[in-house]
């Protein structure tokens, strides 16, 4: 497995189709005064195959957005490598997925983030905004290695 960015590194900082803005902002839960960095990590499985995850960095805890409907092959074998990057390198205190409430395979997400050690997150937690389509799962790294 390799990671691939445009330059060098892992994390891209672009216009990002996970928004901020919209998403974690929401009836007065606002992340805006914290520094937020939007990543895009792409992981390049094989030689011509790469999955990318659309990311958000705020306060040590990285935002994973699921793109809608199926997820791409490899998507474990990248999940368990940003993992590794979050904690490793970027040293989040915590990785959290969010995704339409309303997804067909909802129940099979749950089962199978839950075999990676993701918990899902009561409506009304601190740690997310208060979006009534979205549902979020946790995963909380070992903050004791840092």
């Amino acid at each position: 497995m390799s990671f691939v960015a445009e330059g060098s590194g892992v994390g891209v900082l672009k216009a990002p189709p996970v928004n901020g803005d919209g998403l974690f902002i929401d009836n007065g839960t606002t992340f805006a005064k914290s520094s937020v960095t939007n990543l895009s990590f792409k992981i390049r499985l094989v030689e011509s195959y790469e999955v990318a995850w659309e990311t958000i960095l705020i306060d040590n805890k990285l935002y994973v957005e699921l793109p809608n409907g199926i997820l791409p092959e490899g998507s474990k074998e990248s999940l368990i490598t940003l993992l590794e990057y979050a904690e490793e390198q970027l040293k989040c205190s915590h990785v959290i997925l969010c995704f339409k409430k309303n997804r067909n395979d909802r129940a099979n997400l749950i089962r199978v983030f839950s075999f990676f050690g993701f918990q899902t997150i009561p409506p009304g937690d601190e740690m997310v905004p208060q979006v009534e389509d979205l549902m979020f799962m946790v995963y909380v790294i070992d903050t004791d290695d840092f």
